[in-house]
């Protein structure tokens, strides 16, 4: 079974959300393997935020066609620029307040956790993601504020990234191994035939 990692932003948990956004993931059958209440650590949040030239690159390119479809100019130039002033932001922002980290497991648990969540920017995620649902922030706001996005989720996107993140968040101690009643439901192939 795949893993992936969750955070639950400060805007998240300050709202009173946390709640309601576990139990998106657990109605979907995602098993919770760790989770914990953390103020996170400078080290740690610069770890999960690595300037690599992909995820400069990424970020960039989403907020800037979003502005683009918007007919809007984008007010940077370069990745590295646009980047590096969100990564700083975001460090801010994670260690601003307490954040709730979980790992979730099952079937294709990276993509189903993404889906879930809906698209970077709330005001662009559709109805029924918790984005969509909980959340209305937009590039735009948030660049005229000079802040990150409040989008409530960090939610990784892909399995190598995942590893990386669990690794940045839990201890192989933490990560727990237990029988949910969706291993046999979901998951046993003989659970449903006939005795």
């Amino acid at each position: 079974m795949e893993q992936t990692l969750v955070l639950i932003k400060p805007d998240g948990v300050q709202r009173g959300l946390t709640g309601q956004i576990i139990t998106r993931f657990e109605q979907v059958g995602l098993k919770i393997v760790a989770m914990k209440m953390v103020h996170p650590e400078q080290e740690d949040v610069d770890r999960h935020y690595a300037l690599t030239e992909e995820w400069m690159m990424a970020v960039f390119t989403k907020a800037k066609a979003k502005y683009e479809a918007e007919g809007q100019s984008f007010p940077f130039d370069d990745h590295k620029a646009y980047g590096g002033e969100i990564k700083r932001g975001l460090v801010d922002f994670l260690r601003s307040s307490p954040v709730v980290a979980l790992v979730l497991e099952g079937e294709m648990a990276v993509s189903l956790v993404r889906k879930l969540v809906g698209a970077t920017e709330p005001a662009s995620s559709p109805a029924g993601t918790i984005r969509g649902d909980l959340s209305h922030d937009t590039y735009a706001l948030s660049n005229a504020q000079n802040r990150p996005l409040r989008n409530l989720i960090h939610a990784s996107g892909n399995i190598a990234e995942a590893k990386n993140e669990i690794a940045i968040w839990f201890t192989d101690i933490e990560l727990h191994k237990y029988e949910h009643v969706n291993d046999r439901v979901q998951y046993d192939p003989k659970w449903f035939l006939p005795e």
